[in-house]
């Protein structure tokens, strides 16, 4: 799951306006149409200065902001992680199709499209009960403290050396405002991780076999999906899930699971 750092509303598929062309991008319009269905999810309608739309900008300067982010010479999560699974005919044809749309064609997504925003996982029932805690963690905002349990079906399945996950799998995350010192740091607990004050909310992803049904190629990642819930266990329906489902596309070799490692040493007693 990503980081508080990591899911933001607005800011997040960034391909900002003013930088100079410097890149070629001779692709096949054709075929970059089906892989620039996932830019649309964030690109199309919701655009804004951080999100721009994209249909009409020129290719080569969609191919060069492309190739950067893929390099890790523009950072930003989302899109380091998207364009992770791009080669460069990839970029060369997503580039020529959006160049190829006329301008201001780009302002409703499809219902099919619109779909991928939404979350299909629910608040897991009887929470913690049934679950594993595998790890306590500060964020790297220095004021978040992360307690992270996986439910016994993808606990077992780790467990017995699995590589991929079963289905009905939940990773749930608790996480706590820390307690403050006077200047504002976190206070440390015997374990270094810092001492908790209230609980801010809830970050979690399930398997279900179907959840990702009819997602865009570049964003399907093994049946999960993902979801934030308030300290009220009500979700927050305002998320954009694909910025979740992007930014988990470069653990594709542990499931799409970041922290496989440290369930699967829990799971050895680690």
């Amino acid at each position: 799951m990503p980081s508080s750092q990591t899911i933001r509303i607005v800011g997040v598929l960034a391909l900002s306006l003013g930088v100079s062309a410097g890149a070629h991008a001779g692709g096949d319009a054709s075929a970059g149409k089906t892989k620039a269905t996932a830019c649309m999810v964030c690109h199309v309608s919701s655009a804004s200065d951080e999100t721009p739309h994209l249909a009409g900008q020129r290719a080569t300067y969609i191919g060069k902001q492309l190739k950067a982010f893929k390099a890790g010479d523009r950072k930003n999560p989302v899109m380091n992680g998207i364009t992770a699974a791009l080669n460069d005919a990839d970029i060369d044809n997503l580039a020529a199709f959006w160049a190829g749309e006329k301008a201001g064609t780009d302002t409703t997504l499809p219902p099919e499209l619109a779909a991928v925003k939404k979350s299909k996982m629910m608040f897991p029932k009887d929470f913690p009960k049934g679950f594993v805690q595998y790890r306590t963690v500060n964020k790297p905002d220095g004021v978040t403290v992360a307690k992270q349990y996986i439910n016994k079906v993808g606990f077992d399945a780790i467990k017995a050396g699995k590589d991929k996950l079963p289905d009905g799998t939940v990773i749930f995350v608790e996480n706590y405002a820390a307690k403050l010192d006077a200047s504002k740091k976190g206070i440390p607990d015997k374990d270094g991780t810092f001492q908790t004050d209230k609980l801010k909310g809830y970050e979690g992803m399930e398997a279900r076999a179907g959840f990702d049904s009819g997602y865009p190629e570049l964003l399907v990642n093994h049946d999960w999906n993902y979801a934030l819930f308030g300290a009220d266990k009500a979700p927050r329906n305002e998320i954009n899930q694909a910025i979740c489902l992007a930014c988990h596309v470069p653990a594709a070799s542990t499931d799409y699971v970041f922290t496989f490692d440290k369930i699967a040493a829990k799971a050895k007693g680690q």
